[in-house]
């Protein structure tokens, strides 16, 4: 199960922009990465499945696209694993 930092976030319709008040770091998302962050906490799987359903992807490409988005996040301290 992922879950997501405590962060300040700006929606701009298309994307998403995290700000991490303690490192001062800016994060932006694209519409795949906002769906993932939205659905958060969640498993990796029923990410993978929302992004396959969602953009018509085979399984295997939405599982490794969400990985990608959560390893990004998780070396930012911008999810976490419970």
């Amino acid at each position: 199960m992922w879950k997501a930092a405590e962060v300040l976030v700006t929606d701009l319709g298309d994307e998403l922009v995290l700000l991490h008040p303690a490192q001062s770091q800016m994060f932006s998302l694209n519409a795949a990465g906002r769906l993932i962050w939205q659905r958060l906490p969640a498993s990796t799987e029923d990410l993978a499945a929302l992004l396959a359903q969602t953009y018509q992807l085979e399984p295997q490409q939405a599982a490794q696209d969400v990985q990608a988005v959560l390893d990004a996040l998780l070396a930012r301290q911008l999810v976490s694993r419970t």
